[in-house]
C-alpha cells in the first residue's frame, strides 16, 4: 500500500463548458475515502500513486506516456500492442488517468458532482479528434456516419468511419476487439449517449 495519496483535479462547468475549480490533494493513503475509489474496482483509486505509466512509443505508437490504474495496466498495454501490431488502425491520441468531476448530478452552480472513471485510471479515450461524444442518439452504431446525423455532437471530432477508417472506432474493428476483452465501449452503452472514443470498466 502506498504511504501517500496525491492528485490534482477539477470540476466540469456545464454552463461555461470548461473545467473549473482546480485543486490539489496530498494526504496519507489511509485517509482515502470510498468516494475516491472506483466503486466497481476499489483497488483503483484517484491517487496518482495507484497509477502506472505506459509508454506507447515502446509499443510502436507515436504518443506520449499515459497513466492507467495498476490493476489494468498490463491489459491496456497488451491491447495497445495488439492494435499497433495489426497494422489496421492508427492511434494518434490517447488519454487515460485524468481526475475530474465530469459526471453525475449538476449542482446549483452548474458543476458536475461525481468523478469520472478516468479519475480512477479505469478508462481510456482513443482518437478523440475523430470519435466524438454524441447525445440524443436514437440508433445503435455500426460503421456509418449517417447514424449520428440526428445526434447532438459534444466533445471530440466528428465520427466519420467511412472517411477515416484507420482513425474511427467501430464495433467491427481491431480497437473494439482488443479493448472489449476486459472493458466496455462507450459507443454501445444503454441510453441515447454514445461516447465513441471511450472504453472503461462500465462503458460510461
Amino acid at each position: 500500500m502506498p504511504q501517500t495519496c496525491t492528485y490534482s483535479a477539477y470540476a466540469w462547468d456545464t454552463r461555461k463548458k470548461r473545467s473549473t475549480q482546480h485543486f490539489t490533494v496530498s494526504k496519507p493513503y489511509h485517509e482515502v475515502t470510498d468516494e475516491e475509489r472506483d466503486p466497481h474496482v476499489p483497488a483503483c483509486t484517484i491517487c496518482r500513486e495507484d497509477q502506472v505509466s505506459i509508454d506507447p512509443k515502446a509499443l510502436g505508437i507515436s504518443h506520449d506516456s499515459i497513466m492507467i490504474c495498476h490493476v489494468y495496466a498490463e491489459q491496456i498495454q497488451k491491447a495497445l500492442q495488439q492494435i499497433a501490431d495489426s497494422g489496421q488502425f492508427d492511434i494518434e491520441k490517447l488519454e487515460g488517468y485524468r481526475p475530474g468531476k465530469t459526471r453525475g448530478k449538476i449542482d446549483e452552480n452548474g458543476l458536475r458532482t461525481q468523478w469520472s472513471q478516468h479519475s480512477f485510471g479505469t478508462a481510456i479515450d482513443i482518437n478523440a479528434h475523430k470519435n466524438a461524444i454524441y447525445s440524443h442518439c436514437p440508433n445503435k452504431l455500426t460503421a456509418k456516419a449517417e447514424e449520428v446525423k440526428s445526434c447532438k455532437k459534444g466533445i471530440g471530432g466528428a465520427w466519420q468511419p467511412e472517411k477515416y477508417p484507420r482513425l474511427s472506432i467501430t464495433k467491427d474493428n481491431i480497437v473494439y476487439q482488443a479493448m472489449t476483452k476486459f472493458w466496455k465501449w462507450g459507443g454501445e452503452i444503454d441510453g441515447t449517449t454514445k461516447d465513441i472514443m471511450h472504453f472503461s470498466v462500465t462503458g460510461y
